[in-house]
This record gives C-alpha cells, structure tokens and sequence, in this order.
C-alpha cells in the first residue's frame, strides 16, 4: 500500500507494476472498483463495456519524472432515460476528466505560474521535473476562481498605474486580513462604487484625498464610514508648507547663510554675522613640533615583510654556524632547500617578492632637483623646461612630475597647485528640500537640518507662526497633540498664510474622514504595499500583462 499512499491514488485502485529508468519512473494502475456512478443521473453502473488506459502526469519522485498508465473502464448506464448511456469511471481528488495531469501536478504549476508568470515559471518547472510550456502556466492561472474567506468589513482602496499618467485602476485590499479583495480595470467614481454596492457589508473605507474616490464611497457604501489616509494628509500638508517657504524664500537664505557662514576671528560662532569690518587676526604663536605622519598600512605590510625576511635570513646563517645541514635547516624553518642555499650565498639579506625603486634617468640630476626644492622653486614646468636646456632629454614632462613628487614627498614638502580654483559655493536648500525636512519628525532629523529650521523660525515671526500651525496638524495626524481637529480647523482658516489657509478649507470639506484618520487606527499603509507588489509582477510580465492574468496573479500570488 505504500506506494498508492504515495501517489495519491483513488480509492479502489490496484498497483499493477512500477518500471524505473534512468530518467523516469512508470507506474501502471487499476481501478478495481466494482461500481461507477454515472455522472449525469448518478446511478451505480456495474456492467463494463470496454477498458483503454489514460496516460497521466505527476509530480516528480526522487528527481525522476513519473509517468502513470491507469486502466480505466467504460461502464453502461442501467438507467434508459439517462441521456449518457456509456461513461468512463471518474477519479475523484485524482485527475479531473480528460486531464492529463493529476490534480496535485496541476496545483503545483498552477503555484509556479501564479508566483512568476510564464517564462520563468516554465524553466523552473522543467528544472523540477514538470516540464510544461509557459502557455500552460498562465492558462491555469487563469482559470482559478475567486474564493474571498469571507465578506469584508474594512477596506482600503488605491490607484495603480497601467501606463503613467494616462491610464490608472484600483486595487481593493480588505485591511483586517491584509489580502487583495479586488483589482478593477479603471479608477472611475461608477466602477468603485458599482463595486462597494456589490458589497452591502462594507463598514469602514479608507482612501486617499480623492474626490472620485470619496464620491463613489458616499454613493455605494452609504453606510460606511470615511478614513482619509494619514500618510496623503501629511503629504499635502508637506506640500502646504512648500508653498510657505517659497514665499518667505529671501527670509530663509539669509537665515541659512548666517548660520553657514564660518565665524571669523575674534567674533562668537554664536553671535549673529554682520557685514562690519573686523581687524585681522595677530599670528599664532609658534607651537610644539608637529608629529610625522604615520605610514600608510600598505607601506607598513611592505616593512614587516622585510623585517620577516631579516630574520629568516639571520636564522638560517645562525643555523648553519651550529652546524645544521641545509636538509635540517629547511625542515626547521619551513624552506626549501633551494631557497636555503641561496640565503647560504649572500652575506645580506635580499629584498625579494618587495617591488624597489626602480632607477630613472632623473636619478644624475637628484642633487640638483633637491638644492632647486630646497630654495622653494617647486614649478614643474619651469623644471622641466630648465631640464631640457641644461642638456637633458630622457624624460617626459610626466616623467619628470613622477619623479619630483618623490623628492618633494621624501623632502616633507607638499606641493601647492598654482591657480587653483576655489570651490564653488553651495546653493542654499530650495523650498521642497526643507519641505521634507520639516515633516520629518523631529526625533529622526540631523543635527544640520534641525539647526537650518531652527535658523528658519527665528527669521521671521509670521513664518514661525505659519510652521507651528503646521505643527499641530502634524502632530495630530501622528497622534501626538491633546488639541482637536476643530480648534486646529478654526486656527487654520483664520491663518493670515494663504497656503495653509486654503489646505485648512481643503479639510473642512473633508472633515469627517479627516477626524476618522485622527481618532481611528485605520490607514492605506497595507494598500500601498500591495500596490508595490502589483507593480513588481505587472514588471515580471514587461508590462504585456492582461487585466484577467493581472488580476488572477495579484490575487493568488504567494
């Protein structure tokens, strides 16, 4: 029975023999049940009027393909109304009629396709022993059915991109489970709420700032109630808050560069920066000797492997004084033999595997380069001008430059770049870049940004008004205010900053959902990750993909 139990076989079959090859496995099977119900009436049919063998697919065994042959019967109807009047028995949980591979094969491909498309879930499947064409797959995928677990209470809805900026669907995510619900073609009012009627037990809504999305919530799910998201609410008020800075930006690059501005001698770093002469600094009094600049690590390898190879080399002589022969000293040390007889003939210690300096034609005029580099005369050029009408001709100007900044560099001297240009200056941050760095929240921001907006408030006092209202709403979108959303609403409005005073009628619209956002846990955060992995597999397809194989992948995908 093992094998049967292995293979899933229905009930009543018989294993009539097994063939193993190199590449395959072939199983023969029998049905020996003594009865078939008709599939039509349902009636037990016991007269067998022919037999012939289906040939079946299933999942590999022991990296072997496995092949099945089952000796199927065709039986009668004993009913004579039944309009079937011959069947073949039916293997339920097995195979499905006509098929030709089992239903647990069929499964597994239907898996491959749904988690990588056609292509690439064809080659993996032939790697894996169920080789199948990539048409196969997506037909499957295809074909699955929709089996929602149950009717949903809170969804969240957003828009996707077919092709950006011309044509957008919506993808519907039910926010208690965290699963796909639905992906509509279109993002149109009449589609979502065609959908939301479709579905009387919607409770909760979630959607960004949408008008076509609040209007299709407020007509199909009349019940339900409104969450704007959190997130898109921050998002127009960081864009809010752009428009502030954009009108104040005189105000703020003057801040920026007062603080920027390095402090000169004699004056506070703290202290604000003017434009009033001050008197030049008196030199610095002469200080202890600079220390030497360490070595850099591959010079200092370079130096232990040579006081490595020193000591070898005094260890082998001292060896060979003692009377050790070159057979022992090797085996002591770890040589060969070869290399102790050439330590043998030197009476010092050879530099090998070390790259040495390697002589140039420079090296006659050393003496003369260093007295020049001594007098500060460091101009290259003019070297190597002055080279050539002393006679010499052997090396290039390149050459030349190589060379003198080794003399400079054993000399201790740096070689100064003549007409150098200066660094050009940064551009102040725009508007939109201090934008996101105010809605950061504040325990995340860096040292340098919070000092810039620092800077910012105490430039202006109707520009540290306009960011403080901002303030509120921000921290009563994060759920970090005492205040309501009604005082904030009458502050907004009455704000002298147009910017603002509009994004606070914006939310007076929009009130109820904005105070559900506030007081309720439920966001768009889950939708917007589903949109990612939407458009990481409608990526996996080139973009060729359907809306039926879209939406059958988004919604059966692992």
């Amino acid at each position: 029975m093992l094998p049967l139990e292995l293979l899933g076989a229905p009930e009543g079959s018989r294993l009539v023999r097994a063939c193993l090859d190199v590449e395959q496995l072939t199983v023969h099977l029998a049905i020996t049940a003594p009865t078939a119900a008709c599939p039509v009436c349902g009636s037990d049919a016991r007269r067998v009027r022919s037999r012939y063998t289906r040939r079946l697919k299933d999942l590999p065994c022991l990296g072997r393909r496995v092949r099945l042959r089952v000796a199927v019967r065709r039986f009668v109807c004993p009913r004579s109304d039944c309009p079937r009047r011959i069947f073949a028995e039916r293997l339920p949980g097995f195979a499905a009629p006509r098929a030709r591979t089992t239903d647990r094969l069929c499964q597994t491909q239907t898996d491959i396709g749904s988690s990588l498309g056609g292509e690439a879930g064809s080659r993996l499947a032939s790697r894996m022993g169920m080789a199948t064409s990539p048409d196969t797959l997506l037909r499957r995928v295809k074909r699955l059915k929709d089996e929602p677990p149950g009717p949903p209470r809170v969804v969240g809805i957003d828009d996707w991109a077919w092709r950006k900026g011309q044509r957008y669907g919506t993808i519907v995510v039910d926010l208690e489970r965290s699963d796909v619900i639905d992906v509509l073609p279109d993002r149109d009012a009449d589609t979502v709420a065609a959908w939301l009627t479709a579905h009387p037990g919607v409770e909760v809504v979630s959607r960004d700032r949408s008008a076509a999305y609040a209007q299709a919530a407020t007509e199909g799910a009349p019940q339900a109630g409104q969450v704007a998201d959190r997130w898109h609410l921050l998002k127009n008020l960081r864009e809010a808050v752009e428009q502030v800075l954009e009108r104040h930006s005189a105000a703020i690059n003057a801040a920026i560069k007062a603080l920027e501005a390095p402090p000169g001698p004699g004056r506070d770093a703290t202290a604000p920066q003017t434009d009033a002469a001050v008197p030049a600094a008196e030199p610095p009094l002469p200080g202890p000797p600079v220390e030497p600049v360490p070595a850099s690590p591959r010079l200092q390898a370079k130096r232990a492997k040579r006081r490595e190879l020193a000591e070898r080399f005094d260890r082998v002589h001292e060896l060979h004084k003692r009377g050790y022969p070159a057979a022992r000293i090797a085996r002591e040390l770890g040589l060969s033999r070869r290399s102790v007889f050439r330590y043998l003939r030197r009476e010092t210690c050879p530099a090998w595997h070390l790259r040495g300096s390697r002589r140039s034609r420079l090296d006659g005029y050393r003496e003369w380069i260093d007295a020049r580099i001594a007098e500060g005369f460091i101009n290259i050029a003019d070297l190597h001008r002055q080279l050539t009408g002393r006679g010499f001709n052997g090396s290039s100007y390149g050459s030349v430059y190589a060379f003198v900044t080794k003399r400079l560099g054993a000399a201790g001297k740096k070689r100064e770049r003549l007409n150098a240009a200066t660094p050009p200056v940064p551009r102040p941050p725009s508007a939109r870049q201090l934008s996101f760095e105010w809605v950061r929240r504040p325990e995340k921001r860096k040292p340098p940004e919070q000092a810039r907006l620092d800077a910012i408030r105490g430039s202006s006092v109707e520009l540290a008004e306009a960011l403080d209202l901002a303030d509120g709403f921000a921290n009563l979108i994060r759920k970090q205010s005492t205040g309501t959303l009604s005082e904030w609403l009458t502050r907004g409005e009455a704000s002298p900053d147009p910017a603002l005073r509009r994004f606070a009628e914006g939310i007076r619209s929009d009130e109820a959902a904005v105070q559900a956002a506030v007081t309720q846990k439920w966001s768009n955060g889950p939708v917007e990750g589903h949109v990612n992995r939407l458009k990481t597999i409608k990526r996996q397809m080139y973009g060729r993909a359907g809306s039926v194989l879209l939406r059958a992948r988004v919604l059966n995908a692992a």
